[in-house]
């Protein structure tokens, strides 16, 4: 995979130096939102080279705290999808296709789901960011949501009485050593 790192200047202006610091003031906030929004490390990387680059287009208003921290929010989240978009067409495929594992989702399906459902974004932030209507923004998390609820346990685990104990989505155990007892019967 081609690394997209943006150029970092060696002489930082000041605006530069001024977003570095709101950068660094919410890192853990601002990683943790990238993670969710990339889940690969080295794309995290990439997504803070690039929301770095595009801040410093921006002009710094340090008199408002709150407007600084949104742009700052509101780059990063751009720049993460990029960062998606971009992997994904380096793949040669299509960032709203059916991934290979049913419990995987579309990468468009999984970003609205995690802005909406993980984060709180409301539905016009995330059209805004995804480049799609509201009430598409609903149907890609109303997917999710479906897709999520009929993929296959997380997890499965043997206990000591060799009964299989798997842990669904919604944290509720199931038995199949019941179910095996009632098939037996």
């Amino acid at each position: 995979m081609a690394s997209s790192f943006a150029p970092v200047s060696l002489n930082p202006t000041p605006s530069a130096t001024l977003w570095g610091i709101v950068l660094f003031e919410h890192l853990d906030e601002f990683a943790t939102l990238a993670w969710y929004l990339v889940a690969d490390g080295k794309l995290v990387e990439d997504t803070f080279s690039r929301t770095l680059t595009k801040l410093n287009t921006i002009p710094f208003e340090a008199s408002i705290p709150a407007l600084t921290y949104s742009q700052a929010r509101d780059v990063l989240i751009s720049q993460a999808i990029a960062v998606v978009s971009d992997m994904r067409t380096e793949e040669a495929g299509d960032w709203s296709v059916e991934p290979d594992s049913i419990g995987r989702l579309p990468d468009l399906a999984r970003l609205a789901f995690i802005l909406k459902v993980i984060i709180r974004s409301p539905e016009f932030e995330i059209a805004k960011h995804l480049g799609v209507s509201p009430h598409v923004v609903q149907t890609l998390v109303e997917y999710a949501i479906d897709r999520l609820s009929v993929a296959s346990p997380v997890a499965a685990m043997r206990t000591p009485h060799q009964v299989w104990v798997s842990y669904a989505f919604e944290s509720r155990i199931e038995s199949s050593a019941v179910a095996t007892k009632n098939f037996v019967s």
